[in-house]
């Protein structure tokens, strides 16, 4: 099987590919990618930072992919050895063999991945579906996470809000580019302008792979019993302005449950507010990572 049968034809590849490229051109500082061999398929992985630092796996929202950390992997790569993969069965270069169904699947594509890379143990950061993905992994296998790092994981301490998928519909309805514009829009805080190279690849993409090959995942609201059990130190940051959910509900249930917690609203932030507040959620991630961290480097 080759990347290009994921597409409706080759020319659609051709187009998502490019975009993806614009994408991670993005990314400030130099990296490079690899493909890892997993039982669900090839994951590409993009890569930055010195490989003697210590690992943080970033983990991207439902078909967003790994270059959605363009605002992040400059000041992060400076303290730790960034991997970011785009989830194997989602849109992004990996090559899926098989899909995520269960929670299982979802963390031992993980593990796999870890293993692949020579990663025993890591800190986990995920935006979106990538915190679902953060915490299930530390729910089935804490052993692999050393901190956790949510960053507003809409659908697994509340329930994803109605108007999620009000903004859903009129673009799978009438996809246009305003449509996808204005969708995008709405999960973000900073001003896209008329062409933006993320709300491109995300359009084209979604224009460009074959139905059946968008795969939103394995999502649940996570029972208080697994929120107890997260004792590892874990930070949650969720933007005031995010539609997708209820913040301060969301912020209080997890309060309640989760141990060794910090948690917090991002001011003016939206859902994607680790690109629209850059600086403030890359100074809180330091300052969380760094806490007490053995591999700390100045």
């Amino acid at each position: 099987m080759s990347a290009v049968t994921r597409f409706k034809s080759p020319k659609d590849a051709e187009r998502f590919f490019a975009a993806y490229d614009a994408a991670l051109a993005l990314w400030p500082i130099a990296h490079e990618s690899l493909k890892v061999a997993t039982r669900y398929g090839m994951t590409h992985v993009n890569i930055a930072g010195s490989a003697d630092l210590p690992p943080l796996f970033l983990l991207h929202g439902a078909q967003i992919c790994s270059t959605v950390w363009y605002a992040n992997v400059g000041a992060l790569s400076r303290h730790f050895r960034i991997h970011a993969p785009d989830v194997v069965d989602q849109m992004g270069r990996s090559l899926p063999t098989q899909k995520l169904k269960t929670p299982q699947d979802c963390s031992n594509w993980l593990c796999d991945l870890m293993d692949g890379l020579g990663v025993e143990r890591s800190s986990i950061a995920g935006n979106s579906q990538g915190g679902w993905l953060a915490i299930n992994l530390a729910v089935n296998a804490p052993q692999r996470v050393e901190k956790l790092i949510l960053l507003s994981p809409s659908g697994s301490i509340g329930r994803v809000h109605w108007q999620t998928f009000v903004h859903l519909l009129p673009v799978l309805l009438r996809p246009t580019k305003a449509m996808f514009y204005w969708n995008f829009q709405w999960l973000t805080t900073m001003p896209l302008g008329e062409v933006h190279p993320l709300a491109e690849q995300f359009m084209i993409g979604a224009l460009s792979f074959k139905p059946q090959e968008l795969s939103f995942g394995t999502v649940s609201v996570f029972s208080d019993d697994q929120l107890r059990g997260l004792t590892m130190p874990t930070l949650l940051l969720i933007g005031e302005q995010d539609g997708t959910c209820r913040p301060q509900a969301e912020l209080n249930r997890a309060r309640r449950l989760i141990p060794n917690l910090q948690a917090e609203l991002v001011a003016g932030g939206g859902h994607l507010f680790p690109v629209d507040q850059a600086d403030t959620t890359n100074a809180r991630l330091l300052a969380f990572l760094n806490e007490s961290t053995v591999h700390q480097k100045t």
